[in-house]
């Protein structure tokens, strides 16, 4: 067992005095009983997930910065923690973000921010365009095709590798089942079945996305029999200067979609980071960013042992004393908060940037 701090040394809260609280509060002095890397995973798994889920405070409030890619219609929000894997041995999980608050900025200026797909989509109707390209004659390949309305929207593929498609062939057999070729977001045309997620054929032709060129388009290992209409389904759209934000299964839609690269701003409640993944980690020298927090990590940890080893009795008696911390370091992000007026149409002028040209 590692030897952490004196505990009057306050200066500095670390890992080591914080396993010592755990252990007065579950009455366990022995590393037989529990080791120090159990109850580091303890400490750990509250820290990430149950910690920001039970409380939104003012220190794990980040601002989130991207740029857009021209004519990119998605972007995925990095939700999962990021991780540090420059040890192969030891990569470490590092904080990542939760939710996103507004205002969000375009170039410093504000625009609108969506959680509803009904909203933003009242204002910005994805427009679908179907178009017959082409007809069969009896081969697996139908050829290099022109796309009359351009640009036109990329298929997306989120983190978890469902496919959002947004160009789409359809065609049929001579037995009247109906054939899929649709984008993979990189200009790769691929077969698929109808959810688009099992891929057929993964070289089926290229699209350019600018242009609206199609090449190669080739429906395998089926042929399109002669005279069978094949038939398009893309999005095109006009890009400029995004106005519109869309966040919705952590996916972000903007609109207009742009025309070049834009710097994106806004602010968001992060996950924080873990404290050490490896057992042979010096676990007294570790130290915590937020003192104040020290002791609600530790009563949570402490909770989650106890629920896990069905001592339910000690859990309710230290329940309350859980909940105490708990609204001690809520209070704290409370009067930090207390300092910010309330906006009101005549306090909020001063600063505000309602056009792109204010700037200027």
């Amino acid at each position: 067992m590692s030897t952490p701090p004196p505990i009057n040394d306050i200066s500095s809260v670390t890992l080591g005095m914080i396993i010592q609280w755990v252990r007065r509060i579950i009455k366990t002095s022995s590393t037989q009983s529990i080791s120090d890397s159990t109850i580091v995973d303890y400490i750990n798994r509250f820290y990430l997930y149950d910690m920001p889920a039970r409380v939104q405070l003012f220190e794990l409030k980040r601002q989130y910065t991207f740029d857009t890619i021209p004519n990119q219609f998605t972007y995925q929000f990095p939700f999962a923690p990021f991780v540090d894997d420059t040890d192969e041995n030891n990569p470490i999980a590092r904080q990542g973000y939760q939710i996103i608050r507004t205002p969000v900025y375009c170039d410093g200026v504000q625009i609108g921010f969506y959680t509803s797909n009904q909203a933003f989509y009242n204002i910005f109707p994805e427009f679908v365009n179907n178009e017959f390209i082409a007809t069969g004659d009896g081969t697996p390949l139908i050829g290099d095709l022109q796309i009359s309305q351009t640009p036109i929207l990329r298929s997306y593929r989120d983190v978890l590798g469902i496919l959002t498609p947004y160009v789409i062939f359809t065609a049929s057999t001579g037995s009247g089942d109906l054939l899929y070729v649709v984008d993979n977001g990189d200009g790769i045309l691929i077969q698929t079945d109808a959810s688009f997620q099992q891929i057929i054929n993964g070289a089926a032709g290229a699209i350019n996305y600018t242009t609206g060129a199609v090449t190669a388009l080739t429906f395998f290992p089926d042929s399109v029999p002669a005279g069978n209409i094949v038939e398009v389904q893309t999005s095109p759209f006009s890009a400029g200067v995004p106005r519109l934000m869309l966040f919705f299964n952590n996916i972000i839609k903007l609109f207009p979609v742009p025309d070049r690269a834009y710097k994106i701003q806004m602010d968001v409640q992060i996950t924080p980071a873990q404290f050490i993944s490896a057992a042979d980690t010096d676990i007294g020298s570790v130290s915590f960013e937020f003192d104040y927090m020290a002791e609600y990590l530790a009563r949570g940890a402490a909770q989650k042992i106890l629920s896990d080893s069905g001592d339910y009795e000690q859990y309710a008696f230290y329940e309350k004393l859980f909940k105490d911390q708990e609204n001690q370091v809520l209070r704290r992000t409370s009067r930090q908060m207390q300092v910010t007026r309330t906006p009101t149409i005549y306090s909020a002028q001063t600063g505000q940037t309602s056009s792109f040209y204010t700037q200027y």
